[in-house]
């Protein structure tokens, strides 16, 4: 079940939800899964080289998927969006 072809109906529904449930700034937590052969770990992380973030890293029992947890306190619900889009074009992965 992958959720990489969520269109601008979702994000912008998503976009008010954040609005309207947290006071800006907040703390949000990203959560995403992906497989552990895979290689695009480097290229999620990097998109919060710049974010003042705890990542939290974990595999699965099987060993098969890797949970990873982003949390970090960010301005506006349009940076979360936007971090969620990037996400979405990374093959394989699965936001929670």
């Amino acid at each position: 079940m992958q959720q990489n072809t969520k269109d601008e109906t979702f994000y912008n529904r998503f976009h008010q939800q954040l609005l309207e449930s947290n006071k800006w700034p907040c703390v949000y937590v990203f959560k995403f899964i992906i497989p552990s052969s895979d290689s695009n770990k480097g290229i999620l992380l990097d998109l919060f080289e710049n974010d003042k973030v705890e990542i939290n890293v974990r595999a699965s029992s099987n060993g098969k998927y890797t949970s990873i947890s982003i949390v970090g306190k960010f301005e506006s619900p349009e940076i979360i969006v936007h971090k969620h889009k990037q996400a979405s074009k990374i093959p394989n992965i699965i936001q929670l």
